[in-house]
């Protein structure tokens, strides 16, 4: 049986006080009742329908975010990969040697020491403020929440430091190849960033407008 307006709007209202707050997972939840409605034969009220469909609701809600979360963490190990593999991706870590090197040839320890930290500081703050702005979007759809979680694993080359510390300074070799790699990391990390971000803006745009 084909659905109203009103029948969509009431699904709508229902997902919300069930607390599905985020507009891009409740449409998506909203499109699954709709559709799974439609195709009931049997004549049943829509609010008794929707009342069996509680945890389904839920469940659909938990699933949901475990895979988007992966689903990032999958595209990030994969860019990071195509950096070695696809010539068109080489230049990146190209210049991330020439990078190094320069520093290695050219400048004083001290130097290389504030270059080095600030080339795992900086990452993490632009990621921040590529979440934030524009201000709204973070609040008003479920994907941007993942923005948080891409850094998440370029961010450990900044937290092992403590660690590292002793074994990197007895090491030149393996400082360069620390650096190395966690550049690589916070350059691939930021560009899922920044992918995210643009495809959340525009599915945000389509569904306001909507």
């Amino acid at each position: 049986m084909a659905i109203s307006k009103e029948e969509v709007l009431y699904i709508d209202n229902y997902l919300k006080f069930l607390g599905i707050k985020y507009i891009d997972i409740r449409l998506e939840i909203l499109d699954h009742l709709a559709s799974e409605f439609e195709s009931t034969e049997e004549q049943i009220n829509l609010g008794d329908f929707l009342r069996t469909k509680r945890s389904f609701v839920k469940r659909y809600e938990n699933q949901w975010q475990k895979a988007k979360h992966w689903a990032h963490q999958r595209a990030l190990i994969k860019r990071i990969l195509g950096y070695f593999y696809e010539p068109k991706q080489w230049f990146i870590p190209v210049c991330i040697v020439l990078f190094i090197w320069l520093h290695f040839k050219l400048f004083p320890d001290l130097y290389i020491a504030i270059s080095f930290f600030a080339t795992l500081i900086i990452p993490q703050c632009l990621h921040f403020y590529i979440y934030y702005k524009p201000e709204g979007i973070h609040k008003n759809i479920q994907s941007a929440k993942y923005i948080l979680s891409i850094m998440a694993l370029p961010s450990i080359f900044m937290y092992l430091m403590g660690i590292m510390a002793p074994i990197l300074k007895e090491n030149p070799e393996m400082f360069y190849i620390y650096w190395f790699f966690a550049l690589v990391f916070n350059i691939a990390g930021l560009q899922e960033v920044i992918a995210l971000k643009r495809k959340i803006v525009k599915t945000y745009s389509k569904l306001i407008s909507n």
